[in-house]
């Protein structure tokens, strides 16, 4: 499916205008449409305070198509949204987006608006979610790591990431992480990606059994070795490859990491 709306949650912080940027080479890109939302709930009982908030937001927002790097980008609607992040995608044109591109803060942990919602957008985000951690100024994939165990049902979600990988062109670091309390033998993990390859003609890529002792440090210690330029994986709820809630362990990646990363929800 090709990315013809993008949706970008905007707080007016640094790391907003950094995922803002990357969507807007994406944009270029595809001939997409962008949807810059900032999203507030009622701060006061006060109208009269309610008021000039919403309109101090609505003059901030006036001035954002005028950034530099947006100049020949189609910003098809600016809403300004009462909604909480649950809320967000039972909008029925938020909900059909097709890659939110969103902001947190590098390898410090989530802060501020953007920053605390990044965790909720991960774990209930419909459609794929780009998170960026840091100023890109040309963003590009030429290298990605897509962590799995290569389940069926990780197979069927790569489907997802296949409008990223089309555009980019990247190198595919198919990466499969042993740990003592999660080992696979290699033979059934060859097995599996096998089956992956059969499914997905993947024109460059690699196939790698990483031992570490936990998942997240195997992920980010690989990423770091070949100088990834994004990470992609699935966020699994409480069963499967990462045995964690919610995708919890996707959370933690986003978290403590400067690398993009790419998640969408099994």
């Amino acid at each position: 499916m090709p990315i013809k709306n993008i949706l970008v949650p905007y707080d007016f912080s640094d790391c907003a205008t950094d995922a803002l940027r990357v969507a807007a080479k994406i944009a270029r890109l595809t001939g997409a449409c962008i949807d810059v939302v900032h999203c507030y709930e009622q701060m006061t009982d006060f109208h009269t305070e309610n008021l000039k908030l919403r309109t101090e937001i609505e003059e901030k927002l006036e001035r954002v198509p005028h950034l530099p790097f947006l100049q020949g980008v189609e910003l098809k609607k600016f809403m300004l949204r009462q909604l909480t992040i649950t809320e967000m995608f039972k909008n029925d044109r938020l909900a059909g987006m097709d890659l939110v591109v969103m902001g947190s803060h590098g390898a410090r942990g989530f802060r501020g608006v953007v920053g605390s919602n990044t965790q909720k957008i991960v774990r209930q985000a419909p459609m794929p979610v780009l998170v960026i951690k840091h100023h890109i100024d040309d963003f590009h994939v030429n290298d990605l790591v897509f962590a799995s165990n290569f389940s069926e049902g990780d197979i069927t979600k790569f489907d997802a990431f296949l409008p990223v990988i089309t555009l980019f062109d990247p190198k595919v670091h198919l990466l499969k992480v042993n740990t003592p309390k999660n080992f696979e033998r290699s033979e059934d993990t060859y097995k599996a990606i096998d089956r992956f390859l059969q499914r997905y003609e993947l024109r460059r890529f690699t196939t790698t059994i990483y031992n570490d002792l936990s998942i997240e440090e195997g992920i980010l210690n690989f990423a770091k070795g070949i100088d990834a330029d994004m990470i992609a994986m699935a966020t699994h709820g409480r069963t499967g490859f990462f045995h964690v809630v919610n995708g919890s362990l996707t959370e933690d990646i986003v978290n403590h990491t400067t690398f993009p990363v790419l998640s969408v929800k099994l």
